[in-house]
């Protein structure tokens, strides 16, 4: 019996065995940071009467919505921001720029929840395939020693459950590589996004 839970332990994924965050469903080796702050990647402060105001302007609205939902930033998207930037007069340009770096960290944490979500509900999914396999290790081990023909024609029927539910957790766990890596790529190009609006800043 040891030896079959012990094969179960060392088929667990690395992410699980030694992710340092306390959350059951997180398992990333990426810490979990449930929200960005806007304060670690715009250089003002922005005054909490600023905050939401990015919702009241329509062209305002899109634009964050558009910077927040990049896979990369291009010139495309730089031309936009100085184009905004540009028409702002410049008694009034610290505002605005505060106001839409407020929207576009905003719709990035929208964005960035969805695929934290995504990924909690994948290692649910995970943790049951998990559990089968456990359950037909335990299946093996309850016959163990036993050698007549009906037994025999159950253990390769088992062996066989056992392999496809170990084939199936290796693939998913071998995408799961990549879902980690999404929240971060999305505050990198965030990073990328805000410090280009900051060079605009009065």
């Amino acid at each position: 019996m040891f030896r079959f839970i012990l094969l179960f332990i060392l088929m667990l994924p690395g992410s699980v065995l030694y992710a340092q965050n306390t959350d059951p469903e997180w398992p990333c080796i990426q810490v979990l940071v449930p929200e960005i702050v806007s304060a670690v990647y715009w250089p003002e402060i922005i005054d909490e009467s600023l905050q939401g105001r990015w919702k009241e302007d329509n062209d305002e609205r899109a634009l964050a919505e558009k910077l927040a939902d990049l896979e990369k930033l291009t010139d495309v998207e730089r031309e936009l921001i100085q184009e905004f930037a540009e028409s702002i007069p410049e008694d009034e340009r610290l505002e605005k720029l505060n106001i839409l770096a407020d929207g576009i960290v905003t719709a990035a944490n929208y964005r960035r929840a969805r695929f934290i979500n995504g990924i909690k509900r994948y290692t649910r999914q995970q943790i049951a395939i998990a559990a089968q396999i456990e359950d037909t290790l335990n299946q093996l081990a309850d016959i163990e020693g036993n050698t007549d023909e009906e037994t025999n024609a159950s253990r390769l029927e088992i062996e066989e459950t056992l392999r496809w539910h170990e084939r199936v957790y290796d693939q998913r766990e071998h995408a799961l590589l990549s879902l980690c890596e999404r929240p971060v790529e999305l505050e990198e190009v965030l990073s990328e996004v805000l410090r280009e609006l900051s060079y605009y800043l009065p």
